[in-house]
């Protein structure tokens, strides 16, 4: 699809992405932030993005979920390392906990979009 946008929608789209706002974007790419909140209203253009931000998301993710493990080996260390301070393993404790209380409301909450789309996609048939 990005071949059906023009050179100036190519450069913008490729600031947006680089960038954290469409002034940011608008100087980087040498264009008017008129111009870009124009090409953001183009339903094209909106979809690229998107897009490219959900395989850039993607990617950020699967790198977090690789150091999470990492992260978890390391925190496990530090509550069983004896030379650790009472101070720091509640810290590390609380955050664990912290983290796995999220985790759980992640899980059910993508559990609970899952069963709305099911309805939703019967609904509709």
């Amino acid at each position: 699809m990005a071949d059906e946008l023009n050179a100036n929608q190519k450069r913008a789209l490729e600031a947006l992405l680089t960038t954290p706002s469409v002034a940011a974007a608008a100087r980087i790419c040498g264009l008017a932030k008129r111009t870009i909140w124009r090409y953001l209203g183009d339903d094209q253009f909106k979809r690229e993005l998107r897009e490219r931000q959900d395989l850039a998301l993607s990617s950020v993710t699967t790198g977090l979920v690789a150091g999470g493990g990492l992260a978890n080996v390391a925190l496990w260390e530090i509550l069983h390392d004896p030379g650790t301070s009472p101070s720091v393993k509640a810290r590390v404790a609380l955050g664990l906990l912290a983290a796995m209380g999220k985790s759980v409301e992640l899980a059910d909450l993508a559990d609970r979009v899952a069963a709305l789309e099911q309805n939703t996609m019967e609904v509709k048939r």
